[in-house]
């Protein structure tokens, strides 16, 4: 959660010196960190940023745990904010998008 927090905190920074751009890519990584923060509490690991969305939407979303009209426009507005910034996939697409893994010493990051 510490990395969430730090990427909040730099956001707004980001927004008090005019830099729009910047503070968008900071507070989506706030988001997902503090999703992957409580999504690591239930045990539950994602490989990539689409598979932790779907892993908190089933496990938080769904279940009524966290408030839906909180989560769809904020991660659409994020996503579609941060796109023009993501670089390329090279990986092949027909993996599936969101994997549960066992934690490894290198997860979290």
């Amino acid at each position: 959660m510490q990395g969430a927090q730090e990427r909040l905190h730099a956001a707004r920074r980001n927004l008090e010196e005019d830099l729009p751009f910047a503070a968008v890519g900071l507070a989506y990584y706030a988001m997902l960190y503090a999703a992957r923060a409580v999504l690591s509490e239930e045990d539950l690991y994602a490989k990539t940023h689409s598979g932790s969305w779907t892993l908190f939407n089933d496990a938080f979303v769904r279940t009524s745990r966290f408030p839906a009209d909180a989560v769809s426009p904020v991660q659409g507005s994020a996503r579609a904010a941060r796109a023009p910034t993501t670089r390329p996939r090279t990986r092949a697409t027909s993996r599936p998008r969101a994997t549960c893994a066992t934690p490894s010493a290198s997860w979290p990051p």
